[in-house]
């Protein structure tokens, strides 16, 4: 039987699937096929590369330590106003982010891998879901994470790719059409906790209960979700080791509930 793992989109919180790992790790799981949605196909790709995810905690912290203060000014843009998402194609010039994954992959490739990979973006020009499995792992992984209006969207074999978070946030049909025979999802709560107070919060309030109802349709597939409840926004990402431990206390916490004996 081979045994998929699906990662959800979620910028920072992506951390939390990291928690995931370690818990499948512990529990003697095997994982044969990843696949992962902008945060999702950092851990995915650097999971791939590893098979540990010490190291995968250790690559992914390491590079926001040090590319973090690229980010800031961009970031206080987006906790002090939405404004710029109106008037502007994206935030953050490709010069900016494109050290952050080099530093993560270099040059790295598919066949580098360890294990059978698949990134998800979404192709811009067709409207759909595109899964990457060959070429090199910086060019996937970085338009898999390019967050519509925050990062440019980057050409791939001859069309335009964003954020894979657009149509699969927790790509489990993806893990399926590898092969996978048993999926485990890890994905986060998506609810809105506030009542829109204006017409810009209402579009996003409006873009998250889309988002919530794409991602049911792929979860209905999952032989076993773990929700993390993470109280940070995706760019907040010097939060990353709270996240982190929060992932884990939470799961840990229900041990019982994701007993993998149970799971056959």
């Amino acid at each position: 039987m081979k045994i998929g793992l699906s990662l959800a989109a979620g910028g920072v919180k992506g951390f939390a699937h990291i928690a995931t790992l370690k818990f499948l790790e512990e529990n003697d799981i095997d994982v044969d096929i990843i696949t992962g949605s902008s945060a999702g196909a950092i851990v995915a790709a650097l999971y791939g590369l590893y098979g540990d995810s010490n190291k995968v905690f250790e690559m992914f912290s390491e590079a926001i330590k040090l590319y973090l203060p690229n980010f800031k000014k961009y970031m206080t843009k987006l906790e002090k106003s939405n404004f710029w998402y109106i008037f502007q194609r994206s935030l953050v010039p490709v010069e900016d982010y494109y050290p952050f994954f080099k530093f993560l992959f270099g040059k790295k490739k598919f066949s580098d891998l360890k294990k059978n990979v698949g990134i998800i973006t979404f192709d811009t020009l067709e409207g759909t879901s595109l899964l990457i499995t060959e070429g090199f792992l910086v060019d996937a992984v970085m338009a898999s994470s390019s967050v519509p209006g925050v990062f440019s969207p980057l050409w791939i074999a001859g069309t335009q790719n964003t954020d894979g978070g657009v149509l699969a946030p927790t790509p489990v049909k993806e893990a399926k059409l590898l092969g996978s025979d048993f999926v485990v999802a890890s994905t986060f709560e998506r609810k809105p906790q506030d009542f829109p107070k204006d017409q810009l919060e209402l579009m996003y309030y409006l873009d998250t209960w889309k988002e919530i109802e794409i991602e049911y349709v792929d979860l209905e597939l999952a032989n076993v979700v773990i929700y993390y409840r993470i109280p940070y926004q995706w760019y907040e990402f010097n939060n990353y080791l709270q996240i982190y431990n929060t992932a884990l206390n939470y799961i840990n916490e229900r041990r019982e509930e994701f007993d993998p004996r149970f799971w056959w």
